[in-house]
């Protein structure tokens, strides 16, 4: 944790300022220590960097086990710069606004677009449920400048009301128990004029996938993760054949291509088939949100099921 970032922090459940003690520093940043609430002495460890609001992974364990199979092969994931063809289309984002203001990612996983907005000059606030996303996310940009990663249920987030310029989260919502209810959550941390920027699966993006998980989301992840591995050995010739995506309509998979490599698509077939929750949602419901919530000049982006929209 970088000591700047007590002054954004406050206790989730009391809404009042913390006392930072610190235990351990390291690279100029606090490794090991202890947040306290000024109101009711409610205490957060900060752990391997990290400040740490909640003591379990919750709706999110399936992540936390993804991401210890992601560390295996994270090498792979070094030279993947995928993000940053995805990040200004999915968000809407300006280029040039990107670092007027705190900007806040939600479900930053290991930490895929919190390298793009820090590359682009931005300063950035990640969260996400899982230890072992954010372990992941710490280790690859969470020693660099103007970024901070944080462990936090996002329905009990640590941060003043009004604080961010930018608010967006890729893929993540439709994971929580209530997509409409993790939308809402956010809108209260947006700052007057500040931009918003959500993307939930649509549902003809899951519909294979949806057959399965019933029956993969019960499967101990060891099983589950040696089944994306032979799915993917034995069926990723057929996948990249013309016309080939129609076999993940049978069995779910990532076809080939440019930059997903075998160890990428096992990972990202692992992370399809074992999630608790994984809501679908048409472009029209998730505008619905935005209007309803009363952000204003809300639009559907080139993504589908993105759209972003600004507050008041």
């Amino acid at each position: 944790m970088k000591p700047e970032l007590i002054n954004v922090l406050i206790c989730p459940q009391c809404h009042v300022s913390l006392d930072l003690q610190v235990h351990e520093e390291r690279e100029g940043q606090i490794y090991a220590g202890r947040l306290r609430c000024q109101h009711k002495g409610c205490e957060y460890p900060i752990s391997r960097y990290v400040p740490r609001f909640v003591d379990a992974d919750a709706y999110a364990d399936s992540f936390s086990k993804q991401r210890l199979y992601v560390r295996r092969h994270f090498r792979h994931y070094l030279d993947d710069r995928s993000g940053d063809q995805l990040f200004f289309p999915t968000t809407g984002f300006a280029e040039q606004h990107i670092g007027s203001g705190p900007i806040l990612e939600v479900g930053c996983g290991y930490g895929r677009f919190v390298d793009v907005v820090q590359r682009q000059g931005g300063a950035i606030i990640g969260i996400d449920l899982s230890t072992h996303s954010i372990d992941l996310a710490q280790d690859f940009v969470g020693l660099r400048d103007n970024v901070h990663l944080i462990q936090c249920d996002l329905f009990q987030l640590p941060f003043r009301q009004a604080y961010f310029t930018h608010i967006y989260s890729i893929g993540v919502l439709h994971h929580t128990p209530d997509t409409r209810k993790a939308f809402a959550a956010l809108v209260p941390y947006l700052r007057s004029h500040g931009q918003m920027s959500i993307w939930v699966y649509p549902p003809s993006m899951k519909t294979s996938t949806d057959r399965w998980r019933p029956l993969t989301m019960r499967l101990p992840h060891s099983m589950l993760y040696a089944f994306c591995i032979v799915n993917q050995g034995l069926f990723s010739w057929i996948r990249g054949l013309p016309g080939g995506w129609r076999f993940s309509r049978l069995i779910p998979g990532v076809g080939p291509g440019p930059g997903r490599k075998f160890w990428l698509r096992v990972m990202s077939d692992f992370d399809d088939l074992s999630p608790t929750y994984a809501s679908t949602h048409t472009p029209e419901e998730v505008h619905a949100w935005f209007v309803e919530e009363g952000l204003q000049e809300v639009r559907m982006l080139p993504r589908h099921t993105s759209v972003t929209g600004y507050k008041k």
